[in-house]
């Protein structure tokens, strides 16, 4: 597919817009968008709220004149904080209101470890650890098995984090027995760090911003497999078709809906 178009929503705090070009693909042209976030701290009593901000419902729409092949909500952390039905009602309304396919970094982590036949993983995250915990308990309701677990406890400053932190997050994090390192956040920079971890791991290791852009790519319809990391090397994930009558048919000659089985 030629000029797929993947549209971002991206919390205003982020600081990353250039990784999501560096995961795109040669044929893959990046749109992103801001919505709007709390001042730190934000504990997560407050990213549940976000669950509902109206804001993203108007900032799908805004996406739509360009008609996107498919949209994502680029945070890790709102996408998990309500569990799989909070991240499920964020993926239907940028849906419904962008007319495409949605995902959601959350989302994208979980069919990245189900395309590469991962269940055991080692998860690395920046957050306070009441943060990490509820999204352990979202990769355990997916059928997932988090082994260990680190949280660098910020409340602030997650962007300024330079990629030899994340390889240390990554490192101390990583056990025998998980089968990938997931390392949550979209505001972390790790794109010139996942070929290193991959080498000397022996492992995949997943990224936020990388699991949603491969993810935003494959329910697009992009099938090349020139992105970084291992996960590119792998096919479509598993999608289930959910029936939309108002989403636009001429993405892909029917009215449907996609989202994570």
């Amino acid at each position: 597919m030629d000029n797929t178009r993947i549209g971002i929503i991206y919390p205003s705090d982020g600081v990353h817009d250039r990784e999501f070009w560096q995961f795109a693909p040669p044929e893959v042209t990046v749109h992103v968008t801001r919505i709007p976030f709390p001042e730190p701290p934000v504990t997560l009593e407050i990213l549940q709220s976000l669950v509902d901000d109206p804001e993203l419902d108007y900032a799908a729409k805004v996406l739509r004149p360009i008609r996107p092949h498919a949209v994502a909500y680029a945070c890790t952390s709102v996408s998990f904080a309500k569990g799989h039905a909070g991240d499920q009602s964020i993926i239907r309304r940028i849906s419904d209101g962008a007319h495409t396919q949605a995902t959601s970094t959350s989302g994208a982590v979980i069919s990245a470890c189900h395309a590469l036949g991962v269940r055991k993983l080692a998860l690395g995250a920046p957050y306070p650890p009441e943060t990490t915990a509820q999204f352990e308990q979202y990769l355990i309701e997916a059928g997932l098995e988090p082994l260990s677990s680190h949280s660098l406890g910020l409340a602030e400053g997650i962007g300024e984090l330079e990629p030899d932190d994340i390889i240390d997050l990554a490192r101390k994090v990583d056990v025998a027995h998980a089968e990938a390192v997931v390392l949550a956040c979209t505001n972390l920079t790790a794109y010139s760090a996942i070929e290193r971890l991959e080498h000397a791991l022996g492992k995949p290791v997943l990224t936020a911003i990388q699991a949603t852009m491969w993810h935003a790519c494959r329910i697009a319809g992009y099938a090349g497999r020139d992105g970084v990391g291992r996960i590119w090397q792998v096919g479509s994930p598993n999608i289930r078709i959910v029936s939309a009558p108002d989403v636009n048919r001429d993405l892909n000659g029917e009215s449907c809906r996609l989202a994570e089985r």
